[in-house]
Parts: structure tokens; C-alpha cells; sequence
């Protein structure tokens, strides 16, 4: 398992556990960390309508050695960007973790629950289900090889896959909340998507992709003939994927067969002179018969761009904006986005939650965070999506 420092994972909600310090041995003085306990709240069914977003907000600079003031909360925003925190943690560093810490790694709109991996420092991880709606919460230690995971939508537990090793692919299984496991006759490398009526789990291994039925626990392979990585769904027999073949990447939408059609371009690693250095498409989004793309290049962070019937890519230009943005969804005419923070520190750059009209390029702010706030995860609360690796 891999254990995340600064920024990272870390609490057995509302315990007191023994730590071991980085590198000591059995022997070693063991030091007790107390991890804190988060605040919890509830929010009511129809306020998880499509509209509505769900988020995590990191307060304070988590980036920082011996910064203070941290917190983290997981929060739903109402259509009007109103904000309300359902799960808040204040984290302290101490010996380079973050005890309380927590990141999103699924989400289940159909269950109104989120699937947080807390991390228990050196001692491991522990993933928690939490029902924004009844506060109901479970939780189990996470095995040592666990990858990815995601909610078993029958409520039984957590779908994970494992890491893989020189010999053998990574393994797909269901574990339960008493801490059984039931592994599927499926591989995979990692990426993973569950279907929205809760029968079906896609895992990706290499060019193929395993396509097993969580209710019979029968799996099928199918040739992909690409790297793709699940996006979200395109509909109930296809996802959208960013796919990967030579020297180049491609967005697609890929069907449950295997076969693909493109969405996009396909991007070379040498970019066109005088044109925008786009390596990938995350995502595509279609208003007023336009397709908009979330589109990455340099910098770790995406930017809106719009395709030509030659192949041309343009970057759609958003007003204010000084840092990368994230493609969330689409209301009416306009475009769902969040600005958030990149790999270049980007001067002046906000948190923000917006509606975009690409066309006119009015842009309404729904939400605004603080200048010590920033996003670490934003999605539509009514859509599913890959698990967040």
C-alpha cells in the first residue's frame, strides 16, 4: 500500500491508536498519536440534485512543512453555490503525517455516499463509507496491496483492485465490512469504473479491459486495442475514456465490446508549431451544439479548448481566469467549471465554482472560496464517474 506524507491520508475516525515513526523498529519507542475525531452534518436527498456538486476543500496550505491552521472538509454545493460541509477534519503534522486526513475515492449518487481512505500513518489505511444524508458510516482496514477502490453499490462493502507485481497482473475483488474478501475471476492495473444501476464493474488491464457482473461474480475480457482509462459514462453500454496508442492520445468513447469510435483528436506528444502544447483530453462536454474539451498540457493543470473540423485545436480563453480549471458538468447553455490551483503556483489564481457561457463568455461565480482554501476534488454530485485514484 501506498501511504501518502504531506499532503496525505491519515486517521482511525475518532480512536487513539499507537504510531511508529517513520523508519523505527519494533523495539523503538512508540509515541501515541491522538487522531482527531471530524465534524459531521447531513444534507437532505433533494439537495443531491443534478445541479448540485460535490467537493473537497482544503483549508490552510497542506503543501507546506510545518504549516498550521490545516483542515479538510468533504462538502455538497447547492445549484445556488451555497456550501455545506458534511465531514470536517482540523489536521496537524506530526513526523511528516497528517493525522485526520482524508481524500475522496468514489462516489455513489443512487447511495448518497462517499468513499473517503483515511490513512492510520505508518500503520496503514482505513476506507469509510459516509451517508451524507443519515450520517451512517462504516468502515474497514484497508489490505496492505490495495490500489483503488470503490463502493460496492449493493452496500456489502468496498470493490477494490491490488497492486500487481513482476509475475502476476493486479487482482479485482469485493471486500466486505467485516474484512472478508470475495475476489472476481477479472484483473486490473488500477483505473476502474462502476456502472450508475450498480450491476457492472469495468477494470482496465494494459489493452483490455475486464467487464465482470457484480451480481453473478462472472467476468468477461474484451480487447480494447488501446490504454484507455475511464472517464465516466457515455451512456448505459459505453464510457467516455482517455485512450493512448503510439505517440499519441486520443479521448473515445469506448463500448462494452471493446470497439471504440473517436471523440477528438488525437493529440501527438509534438504539438504543431503555433499551436496550443495539448498533450490529452480528460474530458468533452457539448452546449449550444458545441463540443468543449478539458484539455492538458503543461503544468499538471487542464484548460478549455474547442476543436476544428481540420484537427486545429483553439484555447477557449475563460475571462479572470489565472490558473487551470476543471470541466464539471453542463446546466442549460452553460458550461460547469472550477478554477483551481496548478503545478506552476499561477499568481492571483482562485477557487472557484462557476457557470461559463463559451459563447458569450459570460461568467456567473457560484462559489468563491477563501484565499487559503482550495479545491482538491470537484464533481457533479448527480453523475458517475471513475474511481478517483
Amino acid at each position: 500500500m501506498r501511504h501518502l506524507h504531506i499532503p496525505g491520508l491519515i486517521a482511525l475516525l475518532g480512536a487513539t491508536l499507537l504510531a511508529t515513526p517513520a523508519g523505527a523498529h519494533p523495539s523503538d519507542h512508540h509515541a501515541r498519536t491522538t487522531v482527531p475525531a471530524p465534524t459531521t452534518a447531513t444534507v437532505a436527498t433533494d439537495q443531491l440534485g443534478p445541479d448540485s456538486v460535490l467537493a473537497v476543500v482544503a483549508h490552510g496550505r497542506f503543501d507546506v512543512a510545518g504549516a498550521r491552521g490545516l483542515e479538510r472538509s468533504l462538502e455538497v454545493i447547492t445549484a445556488d453555490g451555497t456550501r455545506h460541509p458534511v465531514w470536517t477534519v482540523a489536521v496537524r503534522q506530526r513526523r511528516g503525517w497528517l493525522p485526520g486526513d482524508f481524500v475522496l475515492r468514489d462516489w455513489r449518487p443512487e447511495m448518497h455516499t462517499a468513499l473517503l481512505r483515511v490513512s492510520r500513518g505508518p500503520d496503514g489505511d482505513t476506507l469509510v463509507s459516509y451517508d451524507v444524508t443519515t450520517g451512517a458510516t462504516r468502515q474497514v482496514p484497508a489490505p496492505e496491496r490495495a490500489s483503488t477502490t470503490g463502493l460496492a453499490p449493493d452496500g456489502s462493502g468496498v470493490l477494490m483492485t491490488t497492486y500487481g507485481t513482476p509475475r502476476r497482473a493486479g487482482r479485482v475483488g469485493v471486500l466486505a465490512w467485516d474484512g472478508s474478501k470475495e475476489w472476481l475471476p477479472a484483473q486490473g492495473d488500477g483505473a476502474a469504473i462502476t456502472s450508475a444501476d450498480g450491476q457492472t464493474l469495468v477494470t482496465t488491464d494494459a489493452k483490455s479491459w475486464w467487464i465482470s457482473d457484480l451480481a453473478s461474480r462472472t467476468s468477461r475480457r474484451v480487447e480494447v486495442d488501446r490504454f484507455c482509462t475511464p472517464v465516466r459514462w457515455a451512456d448505459a453500454d459505453s464510457v467516455v475514456a482517455t485512450c493512448s496508442a503510439g505517440r499519441g492520445s486520443q479521448l473515445r468513447r469506448v463500448d462494452l465490446d471493446g470497439s471504440s469510435v473517436p471523440l477528438g483528436v488525437r493529440h501527438a506528444t509534438r504539438t504543431a508549431r503555433n499551436a496550443p502544447p495539448i498533450l490529452s483530453d480528460g474530458d468533452v462536454r457539448t452546449v449550444q451544439g458545441r463540443d468543449y474539451y478539458e484539455s492538458f498540457g503543461g503544468c499538471g493543470g487542464a484548460v478549455l479548448t474547442r476543436q476544428g473540423a481540420a484537427g486545429e485545436v483553439r484555447v477557449v480563453r475563460v475571462p479572470g481566469d489565472r490558473g487551470a480549471l476543471s470541466l464539471v458538468g453542463t446546466r442549460g447553455d452553460d458550461l460547469v467549471i472550477a478554477h483551481i490551483g496548478d503545478d506552476c503556483g499561477s499568481p492571483g489564481a482562485r477557487s472557484v465554482l462557476s457557470l461559463f457561457d463559451p459563447v458569450s463568455k459570460d461568467e456567473t461565480h457560484l462559489t468563491v472560496l477563501p484565499r487559503r482554501e482550495s479545491w482538491s476534488e470537484v464533481l457533479a454530485a448527480a453523475e458517475v464517474r471513475s474511481w478517483i485514484g
